[in-house]
């Protein structure tokens, strides 16, 4: 609803008063870092130019109040850099709150703005402005530290100002106003995931929000804004939790291209990013034997640009991950636990200690500790006994009690036993035993059993500097993975998301994302997110038929720009396409992508295109940036990305078929406005029934 000549003079005022005591903040502070900056200095060149006669205790003092200066002076500069960008865009919403008889007015931004004990502008994150994101006009409370506050919401108004000048105004009695989030969707996408605080809808903020639950599971379709909700969670974690900083908080990617999309969501929240790592990545850190740690999206691809599934390799690998594995793994570490003990004593100063003894210690004083940590146990308390250095000696000790085990400890050994048994071979299935290759590179099927097995024996590290984990991408992810990271972050509360129609590991695959409620104890809150926010009504109803779902409830309207479906030879397909980046690029399409099936057709095509398409961008399996507004890349590393348009590519030797249907969804659900297909007759004749 449009507001009055006089209303929007009101608000210009407004806005101007605003503006006025957001520069004189910048001023005030400017000139505050510029005096402690020269304060430093200052106690800098003193104790430089002092430092013969200054004792320990002196200097020690005079660089402990430059540190506590310098660290008041960065949180200052942050401060500063917020202030500046709230020059641009001070805020974009408004509630009018009536509680006892008086009205608030309450305006909410990115940043709060606050002079004299009058607040301007309210942080996005504050209690106040959770009016704005979960009501209309009407009864309304919020929780605030004092309790639930109650009254009457009797305005609400949404505003986009640029700099100095209010370029939209108007009232709205929903959530976020539908013209608006229709305008917001309708924009083109960027190389860079930006944040959504002014668009933010109310079962989005109650995620967001969320500080009851310790562990959240969010089952999310493509486009539902499943990674911005998580992005801005921490946001609002850092801003809630007084002891929470961004080296406390941990996000699981998929793979670095999306790492990279990402980067800029938290910044242009006012905070630092936090620390991000993909799961080989994570695991390298632990299982240093190989040159190389296959990555998930290399594993992926391994499957899917085979010609022919090896039904033997395929049934090897889907027991490898399943949880039936992880049981049989159980067992025979118990077995180990059981069978391996000391066949001899060892003799240490001319004083014997009997096998007898050493089994004493290691199945019953010390057996509280992982089992192999017990050795070092052992080691130690013969040095303690025998009056030697342990830290000396110890390694020595230990290595000497290892040989007088009855068996291997080497976790390599162990596995390729395990793998290469009759057991192994009935249970998933394969005809003949598998051996297990000591290669550079550890394969991902293999990384995660060897992975678990190392922890079980040694013991899980410590990492408890992580107070909040984000799993994004979780249908990738087995309950074997998480139960491992649950015993890495014992004390972490995690928030995992996912979506089990983009599952693109074909050897394991979730019914339901709430299964994995089972590593936490049955403890975890379950949420499912069913609105889609980035493709069109067309591409949507295409998309739903490739999987055969109906649960896509598109927001965005339809835009007239029907799925275009192509049937082309290999002869016709560079024209083909240039015509229809073309094309795409005079409808308004500002970011294009061609996704390819893999990553041999990616580079195929790129190699094609580049000499015709100056401004083409290669992503591939080992890229890092999503750079530019026209790419290609292939389809594994396409989750989590969005473009205005979306061209699907496979030649006519390499269609998608049935097992690799989740694996098209996940391409197509890429766009935003205009999608285009290419030799896909078999779903062409499906969609016809």
């Amino acid at each position: 609803m449009n507001i009055t000549p006089e209303q929007l003079e009101q608000e210009k005022q407004y806005l101007e008063k605003t503006l006025e005591v957001i520069k004189s903040l910048i001023e005030q502070d400017d000139i505050s870092i510029q005096n402690k900056i020269s304060a430093i200095n200052e106690m800098k060149r003193y104790v430089w130019e002092n430092n013969a006669m200054l004792d320990d205790a002196e200097i020690a003092s005079g660089m402990y109040d430059v540190n506590n200066d310098v660290g008041y002076t960065n949180e200052n500069i942050k401060k500063l850099q917020k202030l500046k960008k709230s020059l641009i865009n001070p805020y974009f919403g408004r509630v009018d709150f009536e509680k006892d008889g008086f009205t608030d007015s309450i305006y909410i931004g990115i940043n709060g703005i606050m002079k004299d004990l009058d607040f301007y502008v309210f942080d996005w994150r504050s209690p106040v402005a959770s009016l704005f994101y979960n009501y209309g006009i009407g009864p309304a409370s919020y929780e605030a530290p004092a309790g639930i506050i109650s009254g009457n919401v009797n305005l609400k108004r949404q505003y986009k100002i640029n700099g100095e000048t209010i370029e939209r105004c108007f009232n709205s009695d929903i959530n976020i106003d539908d013209e608006y989030l229709q305008e917001i969707l309708s924009n083109s996408s960027s190389d860079k995931m930006t944040n959504i605080v002014n668009t933010i809808q109310k079962e989005q903020n109650e995620i967001i929000r969320n500080i009851v639950d310790k562990y959240l599971i969010v089952q999310g379709i493509a486009g539902s804004g499943k990674t911005s909700v998580a992005l801005h969670r921490i946001a609002y974690l850092l801003y809630k939790e007084k002891n929470l900083t961004s080296n406390n908080v941990l996000i699981f990617s998929p793979n670095e291209v999306f790492s990279e999309y990402i980067s800029d969501v938290l910044p242009g929240l006012g905070e630092d990013n936090v620390l991000q790592t993909t799961f080989s990545d994570f695991a390298s850190s632990y299982i240093r034997d190989y040159k190389e740690i296959e990555s998930f999206t290399a594993f992926i691809e391994r499957y899917y640009k085979a010609e022919v599934v090896d039904e033997e390799k395929f049934k090897s690998t889907k027991y490898k991950l399943s949880n039936e594995f992880k049981n049989f793994l159980d067992d025979y570490i118990e077995k180990i636990k059981n069978h391996i003990s000391f066949n001899k004593g060892v003799m240490i100063n001319n004083k014997e200690i009997t096998k007898n003894e050493l089994n004493q210690l290691l199945k019953d004083r010390y057996s509280r500790l992982p089992f192999f940590s017990r050795l070092d146990a052992i080691s130690e308390y013969i040095c303690d006994s025998n009056n030697i250095s342990y830290k000396k000696h110890g390694k020595t000790v230990k290595d000497k009690l290892c040989l007088l085990l009855n068996d291997s400890l080497d976790i390599k050994n162990i596995y390729s036993s395990i793998i290469c048994s009759d057991e192994f071979k009935t249970n998933s299935g394969i005809s003949q035993n598998e051996t297990f290759k000591n290669s550079k590179i550890l394969k991902y099927e293999d990384l995660l059993p060897l992975m678990y097995l190392y922890f079980e024996l040694n013991g899980y590290p410590n990492g408890n500097m992580i107070k909040h984990v984000i799993i994004d991408e979780a249908q990738d992810y087995s309950l074997l993975q998480f139960e491992m990271l649950k015993k890495i972050f014992d004390r972490a509360s995690f928030t995992i998301l996912g979506d089990i129609h983009q599952t693109i590991n074909p050897y394991y695959i979730y019914n339901n994302l709430n299964d994995i409620n089972s590593i936490f104890n049955q403890k975890g809150r379950y949420i499912e997110l069913s609105k889609t926010y980035r493709s069109s009504e067309e591409i949507i109803n295409f998309t739903n038929h490739i999987l055969g779902i109906n649960n896509a409830c598109s927001v965005r309207k339809s835009n007239s720009i029907p799925v275009v479906l192509r049937d082309v030879t290999r002869e016709q397909v560079i024209e083909q396409l240039i015509d229809d980046i073309k094309q795409m690029k005079s409808n308004g399409m500002k970011r294009i992508a061609i996704i390819t099936k893999n990553n041999a057709e990616t580079i195929d095509l790129y190699e094609s295109l580049r000499e015709q398409l100056t401004d083409i961008n290669l992503i591939d399996a080992e890229g890092k940036k999503t750079i530019g507004n026209t790419v290609i890349l292939p389809s594994y590393i396409s989750k989590g990305l969005e473009f205005d348009g979306v061209i699907a590519y496979t030649d006519k030797e390499h269609l998608y078929q049935e097992k690799d249907k989740y694996l098209f969804y996940v391409v197509c659900t890429r766009a935003q406005h205009s999608l285009t297909v290419y030799n896909q007759k078999k779903l062409v004749l499906e969609r016809k029934k």
